[in-house]
Protein backbone atom coordinates (compact mmCIF):
# COMPACT_ATOMS: atom_id res chain seq x y z
CA UNK A 1 0.00 0.00 0.00
CA UNK A 2 1.33 3.59 -0.65
CA UNK A 3 0.91 6.64 1.08
CA UNK A 4 1.33 10.11 0.24
CA UNK A 5 2.17 12.35 2.62
CA UNK A 6 3.10 16.12 3.61
CA UNK A 7 6.90 16.54 3.81
CA UNK A 8 6.14 18.39 7.02
CA UNK A 9 4.57 16.24 8.92
CA UNK A 10 6.43 14.94 11.75
CA UNK A 11 7.66 11.24 12.13
CA UNK A 12 5.47 10.30 9.27
CA UNK A 13 7.75 7.65 8.04
CA UNK A 14 8.67 6.48 11.06
CA UNK A 15 4.71 5.89 12.16
CA UNK A 16 3.26 4.43 8.80
CA UNK A 17 5.85 2.69 7.19
CA UNK A 18 4.41 -0.43 8.73
CA UNK A 19 1.50 0.06 6.61
CA UNK A 20 3.07 0.64 3.05
CA UNK A 21 5.14 2.75 1.46
CA UNK A 22 5.61 6.57 2.83
CA UNK A 23 6.25 9.11 -0.19
CA UNK A 24 6.27 12.88 1.49
CA UNK A 25 5.46 15.90 -1.22
CA UNK A 26 5.40 19.27 -0.70
CA UNK A 27 1.70 19.96 1.06
CA UNK A 28 1.68 23.59 -1.03
CA UNK A 29 2.01 22.18 -4.53
CA UNK A 30 0.29 19.08 -3.99
CA UNK A 31 -1.56 17.84 -7.06
CA UNK A 32 -3.76 14.71 -8.66
CA UNK A 33 -0.46 13.51 -10.84
CA UNK A 34 1.41 12.99 -7.64
CA UNK A 35 -1.13 10.33 -6.16
CA UNK A 36 -0.65 7.86 -8.54
CA UNK A 37 -0.81 4.75 -6.81
CA UNK A 38 -1.82 5.84 -3.41
CA UNK A 39 -4.45 4.67 -1.32
CA UNK A 40 -3.91 6.80 1.91
CA UNK A 41 -3.38 10.90 1.89
CA UNK A 42 -1.85 12.53 4.71
CA UNK A 43 -2.12 16.05 4.33
CA UNK A 44 -2.07 19.77 6.08
CA UNK A 45 -4.21 22.61 5.91
CA UNK A 46 -2.18 24.14 3.06
CA UNK A 47 -3.38 21.24 0.66
CA UNK A 48 -6.99 21.61 -0.68
CA UNK A 49 -8.21 18.29 -0.74
CA UNK A 50 -11.59 18.21 -3.17
CA UNK A 51 -12.80 16.70 -6.32
CA UNK A 52 -10.23 18.05 -8.52
CA UNK A 53 -7.16 16.55 -6.70
CA UNK A 54 -9.27 12.73 -5.94
CA UNK A 55 -11.60 12.41 -8.63
CA UNK A 56 -9.67 9.75 -10.52
CA UNK A 57 -7.61 8.20 -7.64
CA UNK A 58 -7.18 5.31 -5.33
CA UNK A 59 -7.16 7.63 -2.50
CA UNK A 60 -9.57 5.76 0.19
CA UNK A 61 -7.96 7.10 3.32
CA UNK A 62 -7.63 10.78 3.96
CA UNK A 63 -6.02 12.38 7.22
CA UNK A 64 -5.65 16.04 7.85
CA UNK A 65 -2.63 16.48 10.87
CA UNK A 66 -5.02 19.64 11.27
CA UNK A 67 -7.84 20.86 14.17
CA UNK A 68 -9.69 22.81 10.96
CA UNK A 69 -10.97 20.88 8.04
CA UNK A 70 -11.82 23.94 5.86
CA UNK A 71 -9.33 22.78 3.26
CA UNK A 72 -11.28 19.69 3.03
CA UNK A 73 -14.15 18.86 1.25
CA UNK A 74 -15.64 16.16 3.76
CA UNK A 75 -18.86 16.02 1.89
CA UNK A 76 -17.27 14.79 -1.32
CA UNK A 77 -15.38 12.64 0.35
CA UNK A 78 -18.46 11.00 2.06
CA UNK A 79 -20.01 10.49 -0.80
CA UNK A 80 -16.95 8.94 -2.57
CA UNK A 81 -16.94 6.77 0.77
CA UNK A 82 -13.34 7.80 1.10
CA UNK A 83 -12.68 6.93 5.01
CA UNK A 84 -11.84 10.90 6.61
CA UNK A 85 -9.61 11.95 9.84
CA UNK A 86 -8.85 15.26 11.32
CA UNK A 87 -6.87 15.42 14.62
CA UNK A 88 -9.06 17.86 16.83
CA UNK A 89 -7.45 19.39 19.39
CA UNK A 90 -3.89 18.45 18.48
CA UNK A 91 -2.44 22.01 18.80
CA UNK A 92 -4.63 23.74 20.92
CA UNK A 93 -2.71 23.47 23.93
CA UNK A 94 -0.16 25.61 21.63
CA UNK A 95 -2.72 27.75 20.11
CA UNK A 96 -3.83 28.64 23.38
CA UNK A 97 -0.56 29.35 25.04
CA UNK A 98 0.39 31.42 22.02
CA UNK A 99 -2.07 33.62 22.83
CA UNK A 100 -0.82 33.93 26.84
CA UNK A 101 2.89 34.82 25.21
CA UNK A 102 1.40 37.47 22.82
CA UNK A 103 -0.52 39.04 25.84
CA UNK A 104 2.95 39.01 28.08
CA UNK A 105 4.67 40.69 25.47
CA UNK A 106 1.84 43.40 24.89
CA UNK A 107 1.85 43.72 28.64
CA UNK A 108 5.59 44.35 29.07
CA UNK A 109 6.02 46.73 25.76
CA UNK A 110 2.94 49.06 26.81
CA UNK A 111 2.76 48.68 30.43
CA UNK A 112 -0.37 47.34 31.82
CA UNK A 113 -1.30 44.86 34.28
CA UNK A 114 -3.32 41.84 32.41
CA UNK A 115 -5.85 41.25 35.36
CA UNK A 116 -6.95 45.22 34.82
CA UNK A 117 -7.91 44.23 31.52
CA UNK A 118 -11.48 42.53 29.81
CA UNK A 119 -10.57 40.25 27.51
CA UNK A 120 -13.47 39.06 25.05
CA UNK A 121 -12.89 35.58 23.67
CA UNK A 122 -14.81 35.02 20.07
CA UNK A 123 -15.54 31.30 19.49
CA UNK A 124 -14.94 28.68 22.81
CA UNK A 125 -13.94 25.75 21.68
CA UNK A 126 -10.54 23.65 21.66
CA UNK A 127 -8.57 26.69 21.67
CA UNK A 128 -10.73 29.33 22.88
CA UNK A 129 -11.87 27.63 26.04
CA UNK A 130 -8.16 26.49 26.67
CA UNK A 131 -7.81 29.93 26.84
CA UNK A 132 -10.54 31.43 28.37
CA UNK A 133 -8.96 28.57 31.53
CA UNK A 134 -5.67 30.01 31.39
CA UNK A 135 -6.76 33.50 31.95
CA UNK A 136 -8.95 33.00 34.41
CA UNK A 137 -6.19 31.03 36.42
CA UNK A 138 -4.50 33.90 36.18
CA UNK A 139 -7.29 35.68 37.71
CA UNK A 140 -8.10 37.80 34.51
CA UNK A 141 -11.94 39.25 34.01
CA UNK A 142 -13.00 37.38 30.52
CA UNK A 143 -16.11 37.78 28.39
CA UNK A 144 -17.13 34.88 26.07
CA UNK A 145 -18.88 35.10 23.29
CA UNK A 146 -19.74 31.58 21.26
CA UNK A 147 -23.35 31.49 20.31
CA UNK A 148 -23.18 27.81 18.42
CA UNK A 149 -21.84 26.13 21.89
CA UNK A 150 -24.42 28.54 23.82
CA UNK A 151 -27.41 26.99 21.59
CA UNK A 152 -26.02 23.42 22.07
CA UNK A 153 -25.09 23.98 25.83
CA UNK A 154 -27.33 26.71 27.54
CA UNK A 155 -26.18 27.97 30.51
CA UNK A 156 -25.06 31.84 31.79
CA UNK A 157 -21.66 32.06 31.13
CA UNK A 158 -22.15 33.39 27.45
CA UNK A 159 -21.97 37.30 26.48
CA UNK A 160 -23.82 38.92 23.72
CA UNK A 161 -21.07 39.79 20.77
CA UNK A 162 -21.73 43.51 22.20
CA UNK A 163 -20.38 43.25 25.15
CA UNK A 164 -17.29 41.18 24.05
CA UNK A 165 -16.71 44.13 21.20
CA UNK A 166 -16.60 46.71 24.17
CA UNK A 167 -13.83 44.19 25.45
CA UNK A 168 -9.93 46.00 25.50
CA UNK A 169 -8.61 43.06 24.10
CA UNK A 170 -10.22 40.32 21.59
CA UNK A 171 -8.83 37.46 20.48
CA UNK A 172 -10.42 35.32 18.02
CA UNK A 173 -10.38 31.49 18.02
CA UNK A 174 -13.47 30.28 15.21
CA UNK A 175 -13.45 28.03 12.38
CA UNK A 176 -13.73 29.35 8.93
CA UNK A 177 -17.53 29.28 8.08
CA UNK A 178 -19.00 30.27 4.86
CA UNK A 179 -22.54 29.21 5.15
CA UNK A 180 -25.09 28.07 7.91
CA UNK A 181 -26.47 29.89 10.95
CA UNK A 182 -23.31 31.63 12.22
CA UNK A 183 -20.88 32.05 9.21
CA UNK A 184 -17.26 33.60 10.34
CA UNK A 185 -15.91 35.05 6.72
CA UNK A 186 -14.94 38.21 6.84
CA UNK A 187 -16.96 38.20 10.56
CA UNK A 188 -14.76 41.16 11.55
CA UNK A 189 -15.46 43.49 8.95
CA UNK A 190 -16.01 47.46 8.72
CA UNK A 191 -19.25 47.09 10.72
CA UNK A 192 -17.93 44.70 13.31
CA UNK A 193 -14.39 46.93 13.69
CA UNK A 194 -16.54 50.32 14.36
CA UNK A 195 -18.35 48.68 17.29
CA UNK A 196 -14.58 48.58 19.29
CA UNK A 197 -12.94 50.50 21.41
CA UNK A 198 -10.64 52.77 19.62
CA UNK A 199 -7.47 51.32 21.79
CA UNK A 200 -8.58 47.72 21.43
CA UNK A 201 -6.07 45.02 21.07
CA UNK A 202 -7.35 42.48 18.62
CA UNK A 203 -5.40 39.01 18.09
CA UNK A 204 -6.36 36.68 15.48
CA UNK A 205 -4.89 33.12 15.43
CA UNK A 206 -7.71 31.61 13.77
CA UNK A 207 -7.74 31.74 10.11
CA UNK A 208 -7.01 34.49 8.15
CA UNK A 209 -10.61 35.14 5.99
CA UNK A 210 -12.26 35.70 9.44
CA UNK A 211 -11.02 39.24 9.34
CA UNK A 212 -11.60 41.61 6.15
CA UNK A 213 -8.06 43.05 5.98
CA UNK A 214 -9.17 45.65 3.76
CA UNK A 215 -11.87 46.99 6.60
CA UNK A 216 -8.74 46.37 8.77
CA UNK A 217 -7.07 48.44 7.07
CA UNK A 218 -9.15 51.22 7.00
CA UNK A 219 -9.86 51.09 10.90
CA UNK A 220 -5.98 51.49 11.61
CA UNK A 221 -5.62 54.23 10.20
CA UNK A 222 -8.20 56.08 11.21
CA UNK A 223 -7.78 54.87 15.07
CA UNK A 224 -3.74 54.73 15.64
CA UNK A 225 -4.17 53.81 19.53
CA UNK A 226 -5.65 50.16 17.92
CA UNK A 227 -3.14 47.20 18.39
CA UNK A 228 -3.84 44.09 16.31
CA UNK A 229 -1.59 40.82 16.46
CA UNK A 230 -1.78 38.35 13.48
CA UNK A 231 -1.03 35.05 13.15
CA UNK A 232 -2.65 34.08 10.61
CA UNK A 233 -3.49 36.57 6.85
CA UNK A 234 -5.79 36.40 3.77
CA UNK A 235 -4.13 34.77 0.63
CA UNK A 236 -1.39 32.86 2.83
CA UNK A 237 1.44 32.33 1.37
CA UNK A 238 0.57 35.58 -0.18
CA UNK A 239 0.07 37.70 2.13
CA UNK A 240 -0.56 41.79 2.40
CA UNK A 241 2.46 43.29 3.21
CA UNK A 242 0.92 46.86 3.96
CA UNK A 243 -0.86 44.56 6.65
CA UNK A 244 2.24 43.60 8.19
CA UNK A 245 3.41 46.45 8.20
CA UNK A 246 0.75 48.18 10.34
CA UNK A 247 0.27 45.18 12.87
CA UNK A 248 2.11 45.21 16.33
CA UNK A 249 3.09 41.75 16.24
CA UNK A 250 2.83 39.34 12.80
CA UNK A 251 3.76 35.42 12.83
CA UNK A 252 3.44 32.92 9.72
CA UNK A 253 0.32 30.91 11.00
CA UNK A 254 2.40 29.15 13.30
CA UNK A 255 0.27 29.90 16.59
CA UNK A 256 -0.24 26.24 17.02
CA UNK A 257 3.11 25.09 15.50
CA UNK A 258 4.64 23.54 18.90
CA UNK A 259 6.55 20.57 18.26
CA UNK A 260 4.03 18.77 20.84
CA UNK A 261 1.35 19.94 18.77
CA UNK A 262 2.45 18.57 15.36
CA UNK A 263 3.40 15.31 16.51
CA UNK A 264 -0.08 14.94 18.49
CA UNK A 265 -1.71 15.17 15.22
CA UNK A 266 0.81 12.96 13.37
CA UNK A 267 -0.44 10.47 16.54
CA UNK A 268 -3.68 11.02 16.23
CA UNK A 269 -3.83 10.52 12.79
CA UNK A 270 -2.12 7.21 13.44
CA UNK A 271 -4.81 6.03 15.67
CA UNK A 272 -7.28 6.76 13.16
CA UNK A 273 -5.98 4.80 10.33
CA UNK A 274 -5.05 1.98 13.11
CA UNK A 275 -8.77 2.07 13.36
CA UNK A 276 -9.97 2.07 9.91
CA UNK A 277 -7.45 -0.57 8.91
CA UNK A 278 -8.67 -2.12 12.12
CA UNK A 279 -5.10 -2.81 13.09
CA UNK A 280 -3.29 -2.99 16.64
CA UNK A 281 -1.65 0.22 17.19
CA UNK A 282 1.92 0.03 18.02
CA UNK A 283 3.95 3.47 17.31
CA UNK A 284 4.69 5.13 20.55
CA UNK A 285 6.14 8.62 19.69
CA UNK A 286 7.17 9.56 22.95
CA UNK A 287 10.04 8.11 22.10
CA UNK A 288 11.32 10.03 19.75
CA UNK A 289 10.20 13.90 20.99
CA UNK A 290 13.31 15.81 21.56
CA UNK A 291 14.28 17.58 25.16
CA UNK A 292 13.34 21.04 25.33
CA UNK A 293 15.56 23.05 24.65
CA UNK A 294 15.45 24.82 28.76
CA UNK A 295 14.07 21.84 31.13
CA UNK A 296 13.38 23.87 34.43
CA UNK A 297 14.03 27.72 36.08
CA UNK A 298 13.68 28.75 39.43
CA UNK A 299 12.41 32.01 41.36
CA UNK A 300 13.87 33.60 44.17
CA UNK A 301 11.29 35.14 47.07
CA UNK A 302 11.86 38.27 45.92
CA UNK A 303 10.34 38.25 42.17
CA UNK A 304 6.46 39.40 41.59
CA UNK A 305 4.03 37.28 40.24
CA UNK A 306 3.57 39.02 37.40
CA UNK A 307 7.14 39.04 36.03
CA UNK A 308 7.68 35.11 37.42
CA UNK A 309 4.60 34.63 35.19
CA UNK A 310 6.53 36.70 32.12
CA UNK A 311 9.60 34.67 32.34
CA UNK A 312 8.12 31.42 33.06
CA UNK A 313 6.14 32.34 29.10
CA UNK A 314 8.48 33.38 27.41
CA UNK A 315 11.22 31.39 28.22
CA UNK A 316 8.69 28.46 26.31
CA UNK A 317 7.78 30.69 24.02
CA UNK A 318 8.40 34.53 22.53
CA UNK A 319 6.62 35.46 19.64
CA UNK A 320 8.70 38.75 19.36
CA UNK A 321 11.37 35.97 17.60
CA UNK A 322 8.68 34.97 14.82
CA UNK A 323 7.77 38.57 14.05
CA UNK A 324 11.09 39.72 13.27
CA UNK A 325 11.93 36.85 11.10
CA UNK A 326 8.63 37.49 9.43
CA UNK A 327 9.32 40.78 9.01
CA UNK A 328 11.88 40.39 6.84
CA UNK A 329 9.39 38.49 4.26
CA UNK A 330 9.28 42.65 2.81
CA UNK A 331 13.16 41.81 1.15
CA UNK A 332 12.76 38.59 0.16
CA UNK A 333 13.29 38.06 -3.51
CA UNK A 334 9.99 35.61 -3.62
CA UNK A 335 7.94 36.45 -0.68
CA UNK A 336 5.09 33.64 -0.42
CA UNK A 337 8.04 31.23 -0.62
CA UNK A 338 9.89 33.06 2.25
CA UNK A 339 6.72 32.46 4.28
CA UNK A 340 5.90 28.85 3.71
CA UNK A 341 10.06 28.39 4.38
CA UNK A 342 8.99 30.07 7.74
CA UNK A 343 6.51 27.31 8.78
CA UNK A 344 8.96 24.61 7.07
CA UNK A 345 12.15 24.91 8.48
CA UNK A 346 9.87 26.64 11.93
CA UNK A 347 12.36 25.48 15.24
CA UNK A 348 11.44 23.10 17.92
CA UNK A 349 9.21 24.85 20.41
CA UNK A 350 7.81 22.94 23.22
CA UNK A 351 4.90 23.34 25.40
CA UNK A 352 4.76 24.91 28.94
CA UNK A 353 4.48 21.93 30.64
CA UNK A 354 7.55 20.78 29.62
CA UNK A 355 9.15 23.21 31.95
CA UNK A 356 9.53 22.78 35.42
CA UNK A 357 9.31 26.00 37.52
CA UNK A 358 10.40 26.07 41.25
CA UNK A 359 9.00 28.46 43.45
CA UNK A 360 8.96 29.08 46.81
CA UNK A 361 6.41 26.98 49.15
CA UNK A 362 5.58 30.60 50.54
CA UNK A 363 4.24 31.94 47.11
CA UNK A 364 1.26 29.47 46.45
CA UNK A 365 -0.66 32.16 44.73
CA UNK A 366 2.32 31.79 42.09
CA UNK A 367 2.38 28.27 41.91
CA UNK A 368 -1.65 28.15 41.60
CA UNK A 369 -1.27 30.14 38.56
CA UNK A 370 1.83 29.03 36.90
CA UNK A 371 -0.30 25.41 37.37
CA UNK A 372 -3.07 26.70 35.80
CA UNK A 373 -1.23 28.15 32.97
CA UNK A 374 0.44 24.17 32.65
CA UNK A 375 3.68 24.42 33.98
CA UNK A 376 5.32 21.50 36.00
CA UNK A 377 5.80 23.45 39.41
CA UNK A 378 7.69 22.15 42.14
CA UNK A 379 7.83 24.18 45.73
Amino acid sequence: MKILADENIPYVVEAFSEFGEVETVSGRTLNAAQLGEAEILLVRSVSAVNANLLENSKIRFVGTATIGVDHVDVNYLKQRGIGFASAPACNAVSASEYVISVLMVLAERQGFILQDKTVGIIGCGNVGSRVLAKLQALGVNCVVYDPLLQQKSGGTQWSDLATVQAADIITLHVPLEKTGEFPTFQMVNSKFLSKLRPNVILINSARGSVIDEKALLHRLVAHHDMQVVLDVWQNEPRINTIVLQRVLLGTPHIAGYSFDGKVRGTEMLYQALCAYLQQLARWDCRKLLPPPPITGIQFSDSISDSLAIQQAVLNCYDPRRDDAALRLLAHAPNPAQYFDQLRKQYPIRREFHTLQVRVPASRKTLATQLQGLGFKVLV
